[in-house]
This record gives structure tokens, C-alpha cells and sequence, in this order.
């Protein structure tokens, strides 16, 4: 049986340009093969929980949707091998911050793994945007409190998720043979740790 991924989707509203879309991978740790409605449960209580506890950080006319139905894909090839509804679809998460804020522009949360491939250390990343003027200092830079909020939030979706036996991954998606360029199947690395960029995040469209 194919080691296979699972993909929850997070919909942005009340932002310029159309809505957004958030997309975090999970696998699980000892059974990577089998996904099921309670796993997708799961998975997107503990995604609507990170954004909950990060709201503050997000201004107060975005709303941040977790869809309930989880897409599962082959790591190797990267088809979509099937899907799960969770039974109960997370609550909404509006953001809470009345600070005036740029539409473009947010906080960028680093995705880090521990796997090397062909030479390159593979690394993901979850954009907040936008995000709250509250969010930077006077000089540009992102807060320590914000900093701390962010990394923690991430640190507890990595421990939640572990007691279920499941756990965030960055995935690099295959390749198909470019010239003298081999051919490259996909591959999963499992997320050990969030870091805040200190310089926040522009985006360039609505979609990340």
C-alpha cells in the first residue's frame, strides 16, 4: 500500500483581490498508509484550533474557514487517492485585531524539517496575510509577542496532533524528466518546528 498524505484547506474571506486559500499536509507517524473521518476530524480541529489562537494577530474583517473535507494523495506520484468529511465541520475563526492594517501584507510562518533532498533541505511555509499593523514594531520588524505567539501555536498543533498519532509534513511535489533532468518522485518531511520570519510577508495574489 502507497504511503499516502492528507491535505486540509483553509478558506480566507473579507480580503481584496477574491479569497484566500491555506493549505496544510499531514501524514500519519506510525501508519502513514490509512486515512479515515476520524483522522480527518482530527486534523482539522487541530487547524482550526492554531488559527483560533493566532486571531488576535489577524484583523477583525477576515474570517478564516477550515473546510471539513480532507483530500488524501499518493506521496509517490502525488494523485489524489481519495477524501474524508469530517463528521463535525469546524467553527469559523474571524480575526480579532481593530488595528489598521495593509491588505498585501503579513507575517510569514516558516515550516521546518530536518530532511535533506538532492542537496536541498526541504522547508514550507504558512502565510498570515493580512495581518495586523499590531503584529510589526515601530521599525518594520515583526513583534517578539507575535514571534512567540505564532512559533507556540505551531509547537501545539505538532504536539496535539502527535497524541492522534499524526503529524504536519512539507511535501515536494514529483517532477517529470526535464531534458538530462531524471524524472522525480514526491516526498514527504515531517515539520519539527515553526519559526516566524522577523521580516514579515508580502503577497503577490490571493492564493498560498
Amino acid at each position: 500500500m502507497a504511503v499516502v498524505h492528507a491535505l486540509v484547506r483553509t478558506s480566507w474571506s473579507g480580503t481584496s483581490g477574491g479569497p484566500g486559500l491555506t493549505q496544510m499536509r499531514f501524514e500519519g507517524i506510525t501508519d502513514p498508509h490509512s486515512w479515515d473521518a476520524t483522522s480527518a476530524q482530527t486534523a482539522v480541529n487541530a487547524v482550526r484550533t492554531f488559527w483560533d489562537t493566532i486571531k488576535v494577530q489577524i484583523p477583525d474583517n477576515v474570517t478564516l474557514t477550515v473546510q471539513p473535507t480532507v483530500d488524501v494523495f499518493n506521496n509517490i506520484s502525488g494523485e489524489l487517492v481519495g477524501s474524508y468529511a469530517a463528521a463535525t465541520p469546524p467553527a469559523t475563526v474571524a480575526g480579532t485585531s481593530a488595528a489598521v492594517f495593509a491588505m498585501a501584507a503579513g507575517l510569514k510562518l516558516n515550516l521546518n524539517t530536518g530532511v535533506i533532498r538532492y542537496g536541498r533541505r526541504i522547508k514550507g511555509a504558512i502565510f498570515i496575510v493580512p495581518a495586523s499593523s499590531a503584529s510589526f514594531t515601530t521599525d518594520g520588524t515583526v513583534t517578539s509577542g507575535t514571534v512567540t505567539a505564532l512559533n507556540g501555536a505551531g509547537a501545539a498543533m505538532i504536539t496535539t496532533l502527535a497524541a492522534a498519532n499524526i503529524r504536519p509534513i512539507v511535501y515536494s511535489r514529483p517532477k517529470e524528466a526535464v531534458g538530462t533532468k531524471p524524472a522525480r518522485d514526491g516526498a514527504e518531511a515531517p515539520v519539527v518546528s515553526y519559526s516566524t520570519s522577523p521580516k514579515g510577508a508580502i503577497l503577490r495574489g490571493r492564493r498560498d
